[in-house]
């Protein structure tokens, strides 16, 4: 099967889905800036290269249960979806992950690449990604610059645990750190302690 046929395509579509994004978050910032624009009442911080992977599609399975969704969208903010990603191949790198998906299908998901050019795969190319739920519950943002992804749950779901999320500190002085050669500028972790 090809995987890539679970993108978004359709303009009218993509519009629904960016109506979606435009009311969970404040999507033209980014870190360390508030990405969220709907208060959620808990953040969980994860690790980036553990969300891009298979195992992560247990965490989104427990927030989809939680939330009785029946489907998350899954959408790539950089690269820009219309401006490159529509421009060169004709489809939104936005993607819709059914709730009875398997870790393989999520993995086959994100792995899923235009044809041409393997390395435009979500895995690979993505720089900001977003996860949101229909119902909007719960929401997710990563960067992979930070090397970090910040979940937000609302009350309805505020029974999720997790075993693999970070507290926002180690998340700093383990992930973000790598990415700013070693040491973060206060003005950053400030922001991101203030933030979430």
């Amino acid at each position: 099967m090809n995987n890539y046929k679970r993108f978004i395509s359709s303009k009218k579509q993509f519009e629904e889905s960016l109506n979606l994004i435009k009311k969970v978050f404040n999507y033209e910032k980014r870190l360390p800036e508030q990405v969220f624009k709907m208060e959620f009442s808990k953040n969980y911080v994860f690790d980036f290269d553990i969300v891009m992977s298979s195992s992560f599609w247990g965490e989104l399975e427990r927030l989809v249960t939680l939330s009785d969704d029946q489907h998350i969208l899954m959408a790539v903010l950089d690269p820009h979806p219309e401006s490159y990603y529509y421009k060169e191949f004709s489809q939104y790198n936005w993607c819709i992950l059914s709730r009875n998906f398997t870790e393989k299908e999520y993995w086959e998901t994100i792995e899923s690449s235009p044809e041409a050019s393997p390395a435009d795969a979500i895995v690979f190319n993505s720089e900001t990604i977003v996860w949101v739920s229909s119902s909007m519950k719960w929401a997710m943002w990563g960067e992979r610059s930070y090397g970090i992804c910040i979940l937000g749950i609302s009350d309805g779901v505020s029974t999720f645990e997790s075993e693999v999320n970070l507290t926002l500190e180690q998340a700093i002085n383990e992930l973000v750190s790598l990415n700013f050669g070693g040491e973060v500028s206060k003005e950053v972790v400030s922001k991101l302690m203030m933030n979430y």
